[in-house]
């Protein structure tokens, strides 16, 4: 087991990494309280919840399932889980434990941070998406008809715990969806890491214990490098939204239907790369790498052509990293060097998305 910490101004967070790691003494040592609550949906209840629960005994564990499923990360649900803990005496001493991917982690991280006025929470992740890129870094949000997490905090969890062998019952396309944010990490930070991603794209796929940690390891030390220097967002931290201004876009466009995040976001990273070659002198060579690795990854890199080039202005629009009424977009100049703008003009960008989605 690998320990990291991220080390913030309200708290130093440890970060655990291995496979088979969630334990007796290692739970023991995190909750300091009898009460914990844990919240889960109903497909991740199905694989994980029974053994979490028997690492667990001594405690008292109170369980909440959600539906599956993007379109529940909304008010409704947050108001619900509010209502349960409410209902069963829940008390500031209480520890939350969210466990599953990436809505999970956003609503229960909302729904922990406003209860009381915020409890204790840790993380579980169980998709590679959400160990290697939502569970670091205390971002919390629920979703709005006009875009996604338009509502939420940042909340720092007491801990996160990435076991890799949760991973074995994520079906294959999940596990892609999740490598778009590894990959997302060689582009923005990294060459020489893309280059492996690319190098061993089948070794990935075929979820080979090595490469994986190493792929993990990683993307949240470089997660980690990026929230320690601006944890909430005013700077810095946007590098890591690179591709997520269109893919966020094509998520709302959808209804959150028929599309995972990390395929959305290999599709805003191509679109970024390509608008990168046009505005930054991006080389061909580099674009074809950062392409070239997605697709190895079983990722897309179109937009679905059911979505018209007029449905994803609108909801970019609405994009929550908007500043003065401007679209903010991350560029890259080379793999490994980012460029933040807000100068990309409507007509421009107009042009690009219906040459892009064409």
């Amino acid at each position: 087991m690998i320990k990291k910490t991220l080390k913030t101004q309200t708290n130093n967070v440890p970060i655990f990494i291995g496979d088979k790691i969630i334990s007796v003494s290692l739970l023991k040592s995190l909750i300091k309280s009898k009460n914990v609550v844990i919240i889960t949906n109903v497909i991740v209840a199905k694989y994980h919840l029974k053994n979490l629960k028997n690492k667990l005994r001594g405690f008292n564990i109170l369980t909440y399932i959600t539906p599956d499923g993007e379109k529940y990360k909304n008010i409704k649900t947050l108001y619900k889980i509010q209502d349960f803990l409410v209902k069963n005496n829940c008390d500031r001493q209480v520890t939350v434990i969210a466990l599953g991917g990436g809505v999970i982690g956003d609503l229960v991280g909302l729904a922990a941070d406003l209860f009381l006025r915020g409890v204790n929470l840790i993380h579980i992740p169980t998709t590679l998406l959400s160990q290697v890129d939502s569970s670091i870094g205390g971002k919390t949000g629920i979703n709005h008809k006009l875009g996604k997490n338009l509502i939420g905090t940042f909340k720092q969890p007491h801990a996160v715990i990435i076991s890799i062998d949760l991973l074995k019952t994520l079906p294959d396309k999940e596990f892609s969806a999740g490598m778009a944010e590894v990959v997302k990490y060689g582009a923005i930070k990294s060459l020489s890491f893309l280059k492996w991603l690319n190098k061993n794209a089948d070794n990935l796929l075929a979820r080979k214990n090595k490469h994986i940690l190493h792929a993990i390891k990683t993307s949240v030390k470089e997660k980690i490098d990026v929230v320690q220097k601006d944890e909430k967002e005013s700077g810095l931290r946007a590098i890591l939204n690179f591709g997520h201004t269109l893919g966020h876009a094509i998520e709302a466009a959808s209804n959150y239907k028929g599309i995972l995040h990390g395929e959305a976001v290999s599709i805003g990273m191509v679109f970024a790369a390509g608008m990168s070659v046009d505005i930054n002198k991006l080389s061909i060579e580099e674009f074809n790498l950062l392409e070239s690795t997605l697709r190895k990854l079983n990722l897309p890199t179109k937009v679905p052509k059911k979505l018209k080039s007029y449905q994803l202005k609108k909801h970019i629009s609405f994009d929550k990293k908007k500043k003065n009424g401007k679209n903010n977009f991350v560029l890259i100049k080379k793999i490994g060097v980012t460029q933040i703008t807000n100068t990309i003009s409507n007509a421009y960008l107009s042009s690009i998305i219906r040459e892009f989605i064409s």
